[in-house]
């Protein structure tokens, strides 16, 4: 069966649209997965060459942000931006964690990540 000419660049233009249909969709997914860097929104930070609040991003990240959110955002946790609680309250929560909400996490970090931590979550606006 020979196809005319008009039939096969229909044929090749319906080609060309699903696997660009299909190549979306699997990017798409992937950076879903976060396996794609994404920019994040974490420019907030007041004095980005403050090694404290630098060391508490990272640990943020390492820690906190898959709940909420690499920016902070919130997901399954809240919005952290503008917090109005103390250093010792912000310090109590991230120890103690709360209950059936947030884990503690007194046994996996010092007192000094605590500490960056909380200026990381300050230098967020």
């Amino acid at each position: 069966m020979r196809l005319s000419g008009a039939a096969r660049a229909a044929l090749g233009a319906g080609a060309v649209a699903v696997c660009t249909l299909g190549g979306t969709l699997a990017l798409a997914e992937y950076m879903q997965r976060g396996l794609v860097s994404r920019p994040s929104s974490l420019a907030a930070v007041k004095s980005p060459q403050n090694s404290l609040v630098g060391q508490g991003q990272h640990l943020f990240l390492m820690n906190c942000a898959h709940c909420h959110g690499d920016d902070a955002t919130g997901d399954e946790g809240p919005d952290l931006h503008g917090l109005r609680k103390t250093d010792a309250r912000l310090s109590a929560i991230i120890n103690n964690g709360i209950k059936g909400e947030m884990p503690r996490f007194n046994q996996k970090l010092s007192d000094s990540d605590v500490q960056a931590l909380i200026a990381f979550l300050n230098s967020l606006e």
